[in-house]
C-alpha cells in the first residue's frame, strides 16, 4: 500500500503467510506528504452494514444520519447519504429478514404457530389463477385471545392501519376491553386493501372464533344485523369540522354525544340549531344509536365514544408495520405474549377485588332511582354498568354496600380468568418445519402517484 497521490513517499509492504493465514507487515515508510482523505472507497455499503448490524439490533430506529456520524467519529471518514441508506437497508434485511423471501414461508410460519398454540386460527388465502401462488391475505386469532374474550364484556373495537414495508397493504385489527378497561388484542389480519370483501372475510372468521360478537358498516350489517354498532365520535367530529368549524359547535356536538338521556341530548341539539342549522341537519342525518350515549343500550356495559383503544394498539405496532410480514406477525405475537404474562403477574399482586372507577355528574338535576332493578333515570348506570353517583348516594343512605352492585366483569376473579391463558413462544425459522405448500409470491406492488409521504395524516 502506498500514499495517494503517487508522489507521497508513505509505503506499507505486507506479505501473506499461508501456514498461519495472516498478513505480516514487512516494511513501512511512515512519512506523509499528502493531505488526509476522508473518502475511502473500500468502505462500501456491504462492509458498513456489517459494522452497524449490532447497533441496529440495539436501536431499531437508527437513523441514516446516525450512521454517517458514527463513520466520521469512529473511522474519520465521510459517508454519503445514499451509501448510509444502502448500508442500513442491507443490515435491516440481515436482522429482520428479506421482504420477498418471508412471503415464501408464510405457510411454514402458520404451521409453527398452530403447533405451538393449538386450537388457534390461522387462515392464509392466495391467488393461484395465473399458476403462481400470490399472497392475498392472512388472518390470525390465538387460542389465548379466544379464551380471554369469553370473560370480557361483549364489545369489540375494529380498525385498520397501513403497512409501511416494500409491498404495502393494510392490517385489520380487532381489540376488546379487559375488566380494567384496557386493550385486549383479539385478532389481526394482513390484507391487500381495506374493502367490504376483506372486512366480510375478517368478520366471518372473527365470529367463528369468538362465537358471535359486536362488530364496518356494510360487512357488519350483513353479517351481524343484531349487533349494536357505534361510530368513533372523534373521527365523526373530524369529518364534521371540515364543514362546520369553530369551538362553539365542537363543544355543543361533544356535549350532545356524551348526554346520557334523551332530554339532555335534545337541549344540546337545539343549541346547535340556533348556531348553525346546517350543522344541525348534518348531525340529525346520522342515526343517533351510532354516536350518542342517550341511545346506547346497557348490553355492552361500556360508555366509550371513541376508538382510541385500537388506535393505541396500532401505535404499539408502528415500527412493526414497516417490517417483513413474518417479522411483523412475530412482533405482534410477542407483544401479546408479554402483555398476557405482565397482566397475569400484576393481578397476582392485587389485594382488592374491584377495580377503581371514577364517575362525575352535573349538579342541580334530579333523577329517579330503583335499586331493585338497578336503574337510574340519568342512564349512566345502565350504559356503563357502574353505579352512578346517584345510586351510590342512595346506597349509602340505605346502608347498602355499593360493592355488591358492581358487575362481575369488573371484579378481580374475572381479570384473572382473562389472563389465565398463555401465548406460547415459537421456534426460529431454522427450526420451523417445512410444509408441502408451494412458495408464495408477494402481492403485486402498487405504486401511488407522487412522492411517498413520510408523516401520518392526522384524523385519517
Amino acid at each position: 500500500m502506498h500514499g495517494w497521490p503517487r508522489e507521497c513517499p508513505w509505503l506499507a509492504y505486507c506479505g501473506y503467510l499461508p501456514s498461519r493465514k495472516i498478513w505480516q507487515l514487512r516494511k513501512i515508510i511512515d512519512t506523509h506528504s499528502c493531505s488526509r482523505q476522508l473518502n475511502i472507497k473500500l468502505m462500501n455499503a456491504k462492509w458498513l452494514s456489517q459494522e452497524i448490524d449490532r447497533s441496529l439490533v440495539e436501536n431499531p430506529n437508527l437513523k441514516v444520519n446516525d450512521i454517517r456520524t458514527k463513520a466520521l467519529r469512529k473511522w474519520n471518514t465521510n459517508v454519503s447519504i445514499s451509501k448510509a441508506r444502502r448500508a442500513k437497508l442491507i443490515a435491516t434485511r440481515q436482522v429482520e429478514g428479506d421482504f420477498k423471501e418471508q412471503y415464501k414461508r408464510v405457510y411454514d410460519y402458520g404451521h409453527e404457530l398452530l403447533r405451538c398454540n393449538p386450537k388457534s386460527t390461522v387462515q392464509i388465502k392466495v391467488d393461484s389463477h395465473i399458476g403462481d401462488a400470490i399472497f392475498q391475505r392472512m388472518y390470525v386469532c390465538l387460542k389465548a385471545c379466544k379464551d380471554s374474550f369469553i370473560s370480557c364484556r361483549p364489545i369489540i373495537c375494529l380498525d385498520r392501519c397501513f403497512l409501511k414495508g416494500v409491498y404495502k397493504g393494510e392490517l385489520l385489527t380487532a381489540v376488546g376491553r379487559d375488566p380494567n378497561d384496557q386493550m385486549l388484542p383479539l385478532a389481526y389480519a394482513v390484507v391487500e386493501v381495506e374493502n367490504k370483501d376483506n372486512w366480510t372475510w375478517f368478520l366471518q372468521l372473527l365470529i367463528e372464533d369468538l362465537e358471535g360478537s359486536d362488530g364496518l358498516v356494510l360487512a357488519i350489517q350483513e353479517l351481524l344485523p343484531r349487533a349494536k354498532q357505534r361510530y368513533c365520535v372523534r373521527h365523526l367530529y373530524a369529518n364534521f369540522r371540515k364543514r362546520f368549524g369553530g369551538q362553539v359547535l365542537k363543544n355543543l356536538m361533544w356535549t350532545a354525544a356524551t348526554s346520557t338521556y334523551p332530554q339532555a341530548w335534545e337541549r344540546e341539539m337545539l343549541k346547535i340549531k340556533e348556531v348553525n342549522i346546517e350543522a344541525y341537519k348534518y348531525l340529525i342525518g346520522i342515526p343517533l344509536r351510532f354516536w350518542s350515549r342517550s341511545r346506547f343500550t346497557g348490553q355492552a356495559m361500556c360508555d366509550t365514544l371513541d376508538n382510541n383503544i385500537t388506535e393505541a394498539f396500532n401505535s404499539v405496532l408502528i415500527h412493526a408495520r414497516g417490517k417483513p410480514i413474518i417479522t411483523m406477525m412475530e412482533d405482534i405475537r410477542v407483544y401479546g405474549m408479554k402483555r398476557w404474562a405482565t397482566n397475569k403477574t400484576k393481578v397476582a399482586s392485587m389485594d382488592f377485588t374491584i377495580f377503581e372507577v371514577r364517575h362525575t355528574s352535573s349538579v342541580g338535576n334530579k333523577f329517579t332511582l330503583d335499586l331493585d332493578t338497578k336503574e337510574c333515570s340519568c342512564r349512566k348506570w345502565l350504559i356503563s354498568g357502574i353505579p352512578c353517583c346517584h345510586a351510590i348516594a342512595t346506597m349509602n343512605y340505605s346502608n347498602v354496600d355499593p360493592d355488591n352492585f358492581t358487575p362481575t366483569c369488573f371484579r378481580r376473579p374475572t381479570y384473572e380468568e382473562v389472563y389465565a391463558s398463555i401465548i406460547f413462544p415459537l421456534n426460529g425459522p431454522q427450526l420451523c418445519e417445512t410444509t408441502h405448500f408451494n412458495d408464495v409470491l408477494p402481492p403485486m406492488m402498487r405504486k401511488l402517484p407522487g412522492r411517498p409521504k413520510k408523516k401520518r395524516r392526522l384524523e385519517a
